[in-house]
Order: structure tokens, then C-alpha cells, then sequence
């Protein structure tokens, strides 16, 4: 309740005038509230007198951890829970995501190329293949007729067993 009342007083001085408000900022620090932590003094500090990371500006209420930028001299966030935070970390992985669907495309592109490439092959086998049988059909009755001339003896160039037997009487 003290606490309460003191900023109740602290506040009506201000309104009086009599109190202005700097804001304290380390960045560095593990603590969170001393990142932004409010400081009443009483009168007013020219920009020239604040005190090394004292700032007269106040950090908007928006900000859920403001820390001081040197660059912009201005407030920023500092929370990664913050909505500019979570924002730039979607965006992050929005572009992620998309290299990594461009490299998806191309890559079932060359899977595509390369199974055209693999049909092609394939019936150009297969081509080869028809060709070979049209060949072996035609030499199969060829090899037949052959087979049976070899295997079948041929009566014309022979003699006879009969004429063989007469011969070998005759010569006795």
C-alpha cells in the first residue's frame, strides 16, 4: 500500500511540476527492469546533463522490453515475445520455407527430367528387344530345318544295309 501511495505523491508532484521523469537504459543487463526503468528527479535536465544512458524520452507503451538503440536514438524492442519480434521471426521462416520449396521444384524438375530420360532408355530396350525377336522368329524355322537335315542320315549318299550285306557275300 506505501508503495502505492508513493507513486500516488510521486505523480502529483510531477503534475506540479516540481518532478520530471528519465528513463534509465541498459541493454546489457539480466535484470528486465533495467532495461527501461523510470527515474523521478526533481527539475529538469538539459539533453546535454542526462547522465550516461539516462534518456529523457519515454519508451511507448507498446513495447513490452524497450531498450535504448545508439544508432537510431530512439526505444526498440528488446522481448522476442513481442509482436515486431514474432513478426520478423515468421518472416525469418516464411523465407526459409520458401528457398526451401524452390529447391523442392527444382529438384522434382530434374527427377522428372531425369525419368523421361529413363523411359526413353527403356523403350529404346524395348525397340531392341521387339527387333531381336522379329530376328530370332525368323532364324527358329532356319536352325529347325538344319537341326533335321544334321540328325536325319540321307539315304542317296549311304548304301543300304541290304546292299552292304550283298556285298559282303559276293566278296567271299
Amino acid at each position: 500500500m506505501e508503495a502505492e501511495n508513493f507513486l500516488d505523491l510521486l505523480k502529483q508532484v510531477v503534475a506540479d511540476g516540481k518532478i520530471s521523469f528519465y528513463y534509465y537504459c541498459d541493454p546489457t543487463s539480466p535484470i528486465t527492469a533495467l532495461h527501461h526503468l523510470e527515474i523521478p528527479y526533481p527539475g529538469e535536465l538539459s539533453p546535454v546533463d542526462l547522465p550516461y544512458r539516462w534518456h529523457a524520452e519515454k519508451p511507448s507503451e507498446d513495447l513490452v522490453d524497450a531498450v535504448w538503440d545508439d544508432d537510431s536514438h530512439s526505444w526498440i524492442e528488446n522481448s522476442d515475445k513481442s509482436q515486431p519480434a514474432l513478426i520478423a521471426k515468421l518472416q525469418a521462416s516464411n523465407a526459409a520455407m520458401q528457398k526451401k520449396m524452390e529447391n523442392y521444384e527444382a529438384a522434382k524438375i530434374k527427377d522428372a527430367q531425369n525419368n523421361d530420360k529413363i523411359v526413353q532408355a527403356l523403350s529404346g530396350v524395348q525397340k531392341g528387344q521387339a527387333q531381336t525377336t522379329v530376328v530370332l522368329a525368323q532364324l527358329v524355322p532356319m536352325v529347325q530345318q538344319l537341326s533335321k537335315s544334321v540328325n536325319t542320315p540321307d539315304t542317296s549318299d549311304k548304301p543300304n544295309a541290304a546292299d552292304e550285306t550283298k556285298k559282303e557275300e559276293g566278296a567271299e
